[in-house]
């Protein structure tokens, strides 16, 4: 007896469907692709059940002819790709073939549409795999599309369907997702009869992602506009400033192409774009849009394209770290008093470390140099180790200025507040310091200017994208002048044979950043070491002494941008004039 049978094509549709149809949300963002491609300016979208009962999107946009829409619900029936290279120059949010169909198998599906060269409208129902034949009758102009009875015919896959309630929040979300990169659409959205969610056309992006921040309480005038472009790509950034912020990156928002996309190392760009203005673990509220070459853009890797290969995604995270960098303002924060009220307020929120430790070894710690009997047999890692000799000189030079600045700055310590802050008072200004982020930074500058290298018993294997396996292979260079010394082990795989001592603890992270990495040199080696300067640096309840505490304040008072490594300022500042203005007197 055969142990192998041919599927029935309407089961083996079912199952093909469930990669792209997994609840409501799905048919919709399918539905919205399909109208924002036909050219309309009005979406409407109406859900009885948070859509898993009916779910409908109209359109006043190109239309379907009926000799189309015979096709329609066939498996990889599209018109966006006619031959292979058309998937190299995608410029539509649909083109696989594969959702209508799909969607067809997982419910009743109908398509009302009046082609714009057409005289007449016409009707297509696909009820749950079943193509009824086509009728005259329709809208005056574009698509009425209706999804009924999600999964009804699949009481398995309906079981795990949410409540309405739940259905409704995706849909919105989703609804919001793609209305933010299309200002000159309008879109509303019914649930059960009721308008819920309605966004007119906007002149431009900024005022459609503002449709979505100002009900969040953020002003106008607290985001910003940047814009730059390359040879194959342009970036447009929308942001609010360094005093509103959230503790997850769920607000930033990338686009490519028109598309929504989830890429980690596009948000990473991002958040070291805004570096130091922001605390530690917090994240801005932004939305990047990407115009790149289609080209050099692949999103014809899952079904619900929502993953994105761009294969000159070096010099677009490069060109957005910039872009912010250079177009954020940058200020040590103040305090500064408040109309009517008489509590202090920052204009950024001092956000210590939450993590307590008992430990109390807080004197800066020196590098042991790397010994003879250690170092790699790799010549060409000896030849790289002669130009990191060259730059660590240079390093210490500029600490030796430091020093030098050190020596002429006065000020008074007046001691530690709540185990965490460092206070003293220069000239006519209160200062007040994160211990545990200052002296992250002060560790972090002085592993920059000597670094001890372990070579490792044990090699630590690591496995990469093709994107990142790429860079290594043009870039590693960069690793070991952080003293982390690569070796390609071919098909993607890396290892680790070196690492420096400082790194011990914290190998786990180090391996997680480097297999998810891109960037340039300064990126990389900032975050890398800011991952290792973070286990050493005096925690928040530690106590310490004056002599120590001055020699930290010394250090800050010297830097040029007193920031931790994790890019989070850790010193703030009051005036004496601002502070007799809070309890009522005048100087």
């Amino acid at each position: 007896m055969n142990r192998i049978n041919l599927l029935p094509h309407l089961l083996s549709s079912r199952i093909a469907a469930g990669e792209v149809v997994e609840r409501p949300e799905s048919v919709l963002r399918e539905f919205l692709d399909n109208a924002i491609d036909s050219g309309g300016d009005e979406i409407v979208i109406e859900a009885d059940g948070g859509g898993i009962d009916r779910l409908t999107c109209i359109d006043n946009g190109c239309g379907i002819g009926k000799d189309d829409l015979a096709l329609i619900g066939e498996r990889h029936a599209t018109s966006k790709i006619r031959v292979e290279d058309d998937l190299y120059n995608i410029h539509t949010l649909g083109f696989r073939g594969e959702a209508l169909y799909s969607i067809s198998a997982v419910s009743k599906l109908t398509i009302k549409s009046k082609a714009q060269d057409d005289d007449e409208a016409y009707t297509l129902v696909i009820d749950n795999g079943k193509r009824l034949p086509i009728f005259r009758g329709g809208p005056e102009k574009g698509t009425i599309i209706t999804a009924e009875g999600l999964f009804q015919e699949i009481p398995a896959r309906r079981a795990f369907l949410k409540r309405a309630q739940t259905e409704n929040l995706q849909n919105r979300s989703m609804i919001i997702k793609k209305a933010l990169c299309y200002p000159q659409i309008s879109f509303r959205y019914y649930q059960d009869g009721a308008l819920k969610l309605s966004y007119e056309k906007a002149k431009d992006l900024k005022e459609r992602v503002m449709m979505l921040y100002r009900p969040m309480g953020i002003p106008d005038d607290e985001v910003v506009v940047l814009k730059t472009h390359g040879e194959e790509f342009s970036i447009t950034f929308i942001g609010t400033r360094q005093d509103i912020h959230r503790t997850d990156r769920k607000e930033i928002r990338i686009y490519v192409n028109g598309r929504a996309v989830e890429d980690f190392s596009l948000q990473q760009a991002v958040s070291y774009g805004y570096g130091e203005l922001l605390p530690g673990g917090s994240y801005p509220y932004s939305v990047l849009f990407i115009e790149n070459d289609a080209a050099l853009t692949d999103f014809n890797i899952h079904p619900t394209k929502k993953e994105v290969k761009l294969r000159n995604s070096k010099e677009i995270h490069h060109a957005i770290v910039l872009l912010i960098q250079n177009g954020l303002e940058r200020k040590i924060p103040e305090i500064k008093r408040e109309e009517n009220t008489s509590s202090l307020f920052t204009e950024n929120e001092i956000r210590a470390n939450a993590k307590k430790t008992t430990e109390s070894n807080f004197l800066l710690e020196k590098i042991y140099t790397y010994r003879e009997s250690e170092k790699p047999k790799n010549s060409t890692w000896l030849e790289k180790a002669k130009e990191l000799k060259k730059l660590r000189e240079g390093r210490r030079e500029k600490e030796e200025e430091k020093e030098e600045k050190q020596e002429v700055i006065s000020f008074t310590y007046i001691g530690q507040c709540f185990s965490l802050f460092l206070l003293a008072e220069m000239d006519d200004t209160l200062y007040l310091v994160d211990q545990h982020a200052a002296h992250e930074r002060i560790l972090y500058d002085e592993l920059l200017s000597q670094v001890s290298v372990q070579k490792l018993l044990t090699p630590i294997s690591l496995n990469v994208e093709s994107d990142v396996d790429s860079f290594l292979k043009e870039h590693s260079e960069i690793y070991t002048k952080l003293g982390i010394m690569l070796t390609d082990a071919g098909n993607g795989k890396w290892e680790i044979i070196a690492l420096p001592a400082i790194a011990k603890d914290v190998e786990s992270q180090i391996v997680s950043f480097i297999e998810n990495s891109v960037g340039s040199t300064s990126e990389l080696e900032s975050e890398i070491f800011a991952i290792m300067a973070c286990k050493k640096a005096i925690k928040r309840g530690d106590r310490i002494d004056s002599y120590s505490a001055i020699e930290i304040l010394k250090k800050v008072f010297s830097m040029d941008e007193p920031v931790c490594p994790h890019g989070r300022t850790f010193l703030v500042k009051i005036t004496e004039k601002e502070l007799l203005k809070m309890v009522g007197r005048t100087l």
